[in-house]
């Protein structure tokens, strides 16, 4: 064992004798540490999913709101079919759809299904409905029971079809056909329609999991479940092909992240064979992939033991972008210590020296890693804030195994075979191992009056795209564009965009035995009718507006046993004379909320139209007066993917409830919420979080260089290319037509803390190299050489692991590794050929070796 170099000071000669002299102990505590973490690892996983949404939003807030003050016992699962010879409303389409509906409705799945009246239908949907069930019940009444669906045909459905869409009770199933439908002489065609399961939703979650041996936590469990009901009203597709409408999101990020992931491994395994192509070692190969694994342990082990919940970002991001941005540690730590062993010294004591030479530059990356990653958690998003703590974590692991242990075991292992084997005998001769990069460094920089106009120009090009990044909404952008859960966002806006559109829901609280509430709830809505941004009915054009609280009252004034029932049990009798289907009087009214929340609204003595608990999934009464009524309307939104729709939207809609609820003595409180506005707070977050962590990050980050460098010249230099990374990449990102989204928002925090190692790793070897004495010119010229070359390595296996995930089948990973690795690209161009330039201008010291000045002068 050698003895500690006495010239080694401070922290880092500290940091440099210790892995010298205690290396075994270094390896103990790395593998110690990786043991426990194994435990929280398979023991603790999360069971929370982490919120994308802001905290703070009133949007958010409301939306939690209408949430909690109106819980539902329905879980909806909606469903396009699309015809294969363009008619759905044909005998053979039509039947085929009905026999699957059966074929549910009587499978295991059965208990799960929920019985509900549907007042826009006037029917008591038995678990799944689509229009193939009232023209089967129509074609049976009208036939005395000898015609249906199977013997039917062609004109006879399209008869029934008529009727039903002539009847006012029934004409509103016309809204749950394409917009591309028409009547022509033969009858009604359409290219699609919708088809609804209703199911007990609490039920799914508690025993859908243990009916099919599975142990799934709640949300999973109602996925899985709407893929059971999808495949079984699917069958055979002859006539029709079905997609289900948003019912299993989570699934699919889930099935996508799978495959993602093994292009990740593929990633992994093209790492190791450019780790062994350059370092031309299957040890270093080996201990460098096992020190990647060790990460991922600490990762999920630290995440776990926290209580950090799961989310994409931190399930699937973090691990991607730590594995192929770890191994950057190994490469600069290993390359130093090849380079000391070069020069004939013991396998210790070239591992202290390295580590001594080195271990200010991978510091000072690791923090600023850790400080780029960490702004984003300024967001105030709680995945967000997962992801940052996470990936912070990931980064010191990653110095902590790559940067430390992978050298100690490599340096172990030399030493056991000895030092004769593995060891260069030390010959006074540089090595010419980089002089290519050292020349092309050296050259580039001395031509800097070319070099920065130019560059100067292209970034302000760059930053005016920057600035006009398109901001974009669409989840078809993070998931695989063949998979049926976009296919079936693609199918429903194309059929059904203008009359079914997205939920928008409005909440109001007041006192709703006023007459004057409830008008003012219908002006709210006769408001819309010159709105751009709602859906409509394709019956009469008017707002897709629906009020469950009109819809009840109705039922009330239409129902003899309903009123009859009411009277017997307030003494107060309920009328209509007006005939608005609101019953006339305040006590009137007080008396129907009191009963109908508690008893439902019944048909006969046996059936309910309306259950208490169906009530409350949009209406909210309390007798005592004390406490407002509450009810939300819903009106659907087409076009949600496009952010500037959903704001004009809600100015729309605002400026509607204002003018109908504004002045209303009885409405105490409205608002407009809905998963399209939570989207705008999200991206409004992210925009904000954008602004904030990148000045988070490059302020930081240049006091960190401010403090380590001890020169504010050489903080302000090493900074400047990894500015310029920032802007050409978003100007990429507008060329390339790329969106703002949650994850490219957080990559222009990533290339301060990220691109800023490559800067600072040449900044560190070049002051190294310039207290030599050597003038600039060389100093830079050996910098490349040495340090240049080993950042061209990092950001080799780097770029290359990031383009293997960019061929990831969910655009999500594969947008995330596109653009880090033109990220790296972009780090590695500004460290070895701005940077250069910056340091010949403005670095102290001599530019050129003094024989070329002195001959320069005498020309």
């Amino acid at each position: 064992m050698s003895e500690p170099d006495s010239n080694r000071k401070g922290f880092y000669g500290w940091l440099s004798n210790t892995v010298e002299r205690h290396s075994s102990w270094v390896i103990a505590a790395t593998i110690a540490v990786t043991i426990l973490l194994l435990l929280p690892l398979s023991t603790m996983a999360p069971t929370e999913q982490a919120r994308d949404n802001p905290t703070g939003s009133a949007v958010v807030k409301l939306y939690d709101q209408i949430e909690a003050t109106f819980p539902s016992e329905v879980y909806v699962l909606p469903f396009i079919v699309e015809a294969r010879d363009g008619d759905m409303l044909t005998q053979k389409s039509l039947y085929e759809l009905y026999q699957n509906e059966q074929n549910l409705r009587k499978s295991s799945l059965s208990p799960f299904l929920y019985r509900r009246y549907i007042e826009t239908i006037g029917a008591t949907i038995e678990g799944v409905h689509s229009i193939a069930d009232p023209v089967n019940s129509v074609l049976l009444l009208q036939s005395g029971g000898t015609l249906d669906l199977s013997n039917a045909t062609d004109l006879q459905v399209k008869q029934a079809i008529g009727y039903l869409l002539n009847d006012p009770v029934t004409k509103d199933l016309q809204d749950r056909l394409s917009v591309k439908a028409e009547k022509g002489e033969d009858g009604w065609t359409s290219p699609a329609l919708m088809l609804i399961v209703l199911s007990d939703g609490d039920q799914v979650k508690t025993e859908y999991p243990t009916s099919v041996g599975q142990d799934y936590s709640e949300d999973i469990a109602l996925e899985y479940f709407g893929r059971d009901v999808q495949g079984i009203i699917r069958g055979e597709e002859q006539g029709y092909q079905l997609w289900g409408v948003g019912i299993d999101l989570n699934l699919e990020i889930e099935d996508e992240g799978r495959l993602s992931s093994t292009m990740t491994i593929i990633a992994v395994l093209l790492i190791a064979v450019l780790l062994l192509i350059i370092f031309r070692s299957w040890l270093i190969t080996l201990v460098t992939t096992l020190g990647l694994s060790m990460i991922i342990v600490w990762l999920k082990g630290f995440s776990n033991l926290i209580g950090l919940k799961t989310s994409t970002t931190l399930d699937l991001i973090v691990p991607i972008a730590i594995v192929v941005l770890g191994v950057d540690y190994a490469i600069q730590a290993l390359f130093r210590y090849r380079e000391e062993k070069d020069k004939g010294k013991l396998p210790s004591q070239a591992l202290g020296d390295s580590t001594y030479g080195v271990g200010r530059a991978l510091m000072l990356a690791m923090l600023t890693t850790v400080i780029a990653f960490g702004s984003n958690a300024s967001s105030g998003i709680e995945s967000v804030v997962g992801f940052a703590i996470g990936a912070s974590f990931a980064i010191f692991a990653s110095l902590i195994i790559l940067g430390l242990f992978v050298p100690a075991v490599v340096m172990r292992y030399h030493a056991w075979r000895g030092r004769g084997a593995i060891a260069s005998i030390a010959t006074g001769k540089v090595s010419s191992r980089g002089a290519w990069l050292g020349n092309a460094v050296s050259g580039v920089s001395s031509a800097w009056f070319i070099t920065l106009p130019l560059i100067l120009i292209v970034t302000g090009f760059a930053t005016w795209g920057w600035f006009n990044v398109e901001t974009k909404m669409d989840v078809k952008d993070a998931l695989d564009s063949n998979s049926d859960f976009v296919i079936g966002i693609d199918k429903i806006e194309e059929h059904m965009a203008e009359t079914v559109g997205e939920p928008a829901f409005i909440y109001i609280e007041g006192d709703f035995t006023q007459h004057e509430a409830l008008n003012a709830i219908k002006a709210t809505i006769a408001e819309m009718d010159d709105d751009e941004h709602v859906s409509r009915s394709i019956i009469d054009n008017k707002p897709n507006a629906r009020v469950f609280l009109f819809d009840m009252l109705k039922a009330v004034i239409e129902e003899n046993y309903a009123r009859e029932e009411i009277q017997a049990a307030s003494g107060v009798e309920i009328t209509d004379v007006d005939g608005d289907l609101i019953p006339d009087t305040q006590e009137q009214l007080q008396a129907v909320y009191d009963y109908v929340t508690v008893n439902g609204v019944p048909q006969d003595e046996t059936t309910l139209l309306y259950r208490p608990r169906h009530i409350a999934e949009s209406f909210v009464h309390t007798s005592s007066g004390v406490e407002n009524d509450a009810t939300i309307m819903w009106i659907g939104v087409p076009g949600t993917q496009e952010e500037e729709i959903v704001k004009a939207s809600a100015v729309e809609l605002n400026e509607d409830m204002d003018i109908a609820m504004g002045n209303v003595d009885s409405i105490d409180f409205y608002g407009l919420t809905g998963d399209a506005y939570v989207r705008v707070e999200q991206f409004d977050a992210i925009a904000d979080a954008l602004s904030k962590s990148l000045l988070i990050a490059a302020a930081a980050v240049l006091l960190l260089l401010l403090i380590a460098f001890r020169s504010l010249r050489y903080a302000v230099m090493t900074m400047i290319p990894v500015l310029l990374v920032a802007s050409w990449l978003y100007g990429f990102m507008y060329v390339a037509g790329y969106h703002l989204n949650m994850l490219t928002a957080m990559i222009a925090a990533l290339s301060i803390g990220v691109g800023i190692d490559f800067s600072i790793h040449f900044t560190e070897r070049f002051r190294q190299e310039l207290k030599r004495g050597q003038d600039k010119k060389t100093t830079l010229r050996e910098t490349a050489r040495t340090t240049g070359l080993a950042l061209f390595s990092a950001a080799l296996t780097t770029v290359v692991g990031f383009a293997i995930i960019g061929f990831a089948p969910m655009p999500m990973f594969a947008t995330f590794g596109v653009l880090t690795a033109i990220m790296i690209t972009l780090s590695l161009l500004m460290a070895l050929f701005v940077l250069p330039s910056l340091f010949l201008l403005f670095a102290p010291g001599n530019a050129r070796p003094k024989e070329e000045e002195t001959a320069s002068a005498s020309e």
